[in-house]
């Protein structure tokens, strides 16, 4: 981390990282927008709920339960009131109005004649309103809660208890309901892909917009630093130098970052302006500001420097717990004019490899956003001209996964832009307790090789449908995506080319060993030495930035693990990632490697 993105995060506070569950919470804006474009959509189907019930006492439809049809509208409708009412929703509102529709829809069609109406199909609506507000792990339950309902409709039709209305409209009624429920059907998954298309072009300029302010504060801080030529460190409540620049470790270099701080004034000759008191000890206690003045030698030259003392109101002050200082060190000689082109040349690169940092770690994601958005608009125009019931099913599932992946990277650069924000660490992991490799592996998978026309077939070992490691899963996602994308690389001009993903447990340390092969041409010796230095490539100028494998690595490292790429027998190459087995109940197997016969194949 560079030291602008350091100051700013002892600055601010290091904040908790956004949920990454399954129902995550969003911002109160995003969460009460939502919250409104349902109930919107629900005065829709209040409308068609009131239109049924007059149809079945009109006669139109005779086999329908009016009185049922108009309670549930009335209902509804009186539910629907008070959540425009409500100015503040709860963090989850959204899925739950979700699951509430789910359950009106159920209501809905058992008093419309059960499993034998044609508006049955408006669970896939559903299904896909509840993809949006909760990804792909909501989305399977909530196909799973459909599944249910239909299952329990079909039980009234053959349970004459249970039974209550039939679906036996009066001609030509018949047919123009079956008109009716496909037209609606279509035009709600037209308009579920539409709204998230949207949704997904508004998250993008926020965060552009969200990226060139990180950016501009990032130059200004760099900036102001610089030409301070001033020694600049940040001292815990219990002493702790937590951040200190070069300059601030030349002139107290008795104690190094991560140790106990010690004043100048205690080993050279100090002049305090509270005589008998040290300037930063009473910041920390008192959160007063103070000074003091001393002589230090550097590099041979005799130089005068102020200390001025400055308390912090952190994020740990705030909330009652220990203050922190930031002291900053001013030469009040003119003999250090000589180092200001050195030390200017080494704040703008260590600027430089931030900003290229953020924009590799923002790319990936908005490359597959991008790719899927256009694959999601092609199922729209292919709906259009197709009749086959079969494929329009598999369309709109291509539809509902695509948008699934597109929710899943959305909040991954939420988590990016957040930690960014917040000042936090771009390669901080949180660690997760069991995370299935399976998930994780296909989730990459899915990520590298969406909207490619020719990809290479990608062979998936046993162990990892069984083994799980304790590890940040969107990290580690990020992680196999990197390695997947070089194996792609690595075998992308061969006719025959295959990547290959393997695990197997070690019962001995505990840990997982998750291994992607390539049989492409491997790794010359010269370039091995240097995989994971930053803006290390063997690609040609323009086709990447060097640092998928460093900001891996350094990933790796944060979860507690060790990466490294040997060579693969019989050619290309093999990444090993090495990480903490889940608990043992977890852990099913200890066979994983990929054999002949075993394993299954994945078309990518």
């Amino acid at each position: 981390m560079s030291s602008a993105s350091q100051w700013h995060a002892l600055l601010h506070g290091a904040e908790g990282g956004a949920d990454s569950g399954a129902f995550a919470t969003e911002p109160d804006d995003f969460r009460d927008s939502r919250v409104r474009w349902l109930i919107r959509l629900r005065w829709g189907a209040i409308t068609f709920i009131a239109l049924g019930a007059i149809f079945s006492w009109a006669g139109l439809f005779p086999g329908l339960h009016g009185p049922m049809l108009a309670c549930i509208a009335i209902v509804a409708a009186g539910y629907n009131t008070i959540l425009a009412i409500r100015r503040t929703h709860h963090p989850r509102a959204g899925i739950v109005h979700a699951i509430v529709d789910m359950a009106i829809l159920t209501a809905v069609l058992w008093a419309s004649g059960g499993v034998h109406t044609p508006f049955i199909a408006n669970y896939i609506f559903h299904v896909a309103i509840v993809g949006i507000l909760g990804g792909a792990r909501a989305t399977f339950i909530a196909a799973g809660v459909a599944l249910l309902a239909s299952g329990a409709l079909w039980a009234t039709e053959h349970v004459s208890a249970l039974r209550i209305a039939t679906w036996d409209p009066v001609a030509p009624w018949d047919l123009i309901s079956e008109l009716v429920a496909f037209g609606g059907v279509l035009g709600a998954v037209a308009y579920i892909v539409s709204h998230a298309v949207r949704e997904l072009r508004e998250r993008e300029l926020a965060l552009a917009r969200i990226g060139d302010a990180v950016a501009l504060e990032y130059e200004v801080l760099s900036n102001t630093l610089s030409e301070l030529d001033a020694g600049l460190e940040v001292v815990d409540g219990d002493g702790t130098v937590l951040w200190r620049n070069k300059r601030a470790a030349e002139l107290s270099p008795y104690a190094q970052a991560g140790g106990i701080w010690s004043c100048p004034g205690e080993h050279r000759p100090c002049e305090g302006k509270i005589e008998g008191e040290c300037p930063v000890r009473r910041a920390l206690a008192a959160s007063e500001p103070g000074r003091c003045r001393f002589a230090a030698t550097v590099e041979g030259v005799e130089h005068v420097y102020e200390m001025l003392v400055f308390p912090l109101a952190s994020a740990g002050a705030r909330k009652g717990g220990p203050r922190r200082a930031m002291n900053l060190y001013l030469d009040r000689t003119s003999s250090v004019i000589d180092e200001r082109g050195l030390i200017l040349a080494e704040r703008l690169a260590s600027l430089g490899r931030v900003t290229t940092g953020v924009a590799h770690e923002l790319n990936t994601p908005l490359a597959t956003i991008r790719t899927l958005a256009a694959d999601m608009q092609k199922v729209l125009r292919d709906l259009e001209h197709e009749s086959a019931a079969e494929t329009r099913s598999r369309l709109i599932a291509d539809a509902a996964e695509s948008a699934a992946i597109v929710q899943d990277e959305t909040r991954r650069l939420g988590r990016i832009t957040q930690g960014l924000l917040t000042g936090g660490d771009v390669v901080r992991a949180e660690m997760q307790g069991e995370v299935p490799l399976a998930a994780v592996v296909e989730r990459a998978r899915a990520l590298v090789f969406a909207g490619m026309r020719r990809a290479p077939p990608v062979e998936i070992g046993e162990g990892v449908d069984r083994l799980g490691v304790v590890a940040d899963r969107d990290r580690l996602v990020q992680v196999i995506v990197n390695l997947l994308q070089n194996a792609y690389d690595a075998v992308r001009e061969q006719d025959d080319g295959r990547v290959y993903v393997s695990a197997r447990y070690d019962e001995e340390e505990a840990r997982v060993e998750l291994a992607i092969d390539d049989d492409g041409p491997g790794i010359s010796d010269e370039f091995r030495q240097r995989l994971f230095e930053p803006f290390a490539t063997t690609k040609p100028p323009g086709q990447g930035t060097g640092l998928g494998l460093y900001t891996s690595y350094m990933l790796v490292r944060a979860m507690q693990g060790t990466i490294e790429l040997v060579p693969r027998e019989g050619g290309g190459t093999r990444a090993r990632v090495v990480l903490p087995a889940a608990r043992a109940g977890a852990i099913r197997t200890t066979s994983s490697a990929p054999r002949e016969g075993a394993g299954r194949e994945v078309s990518a």
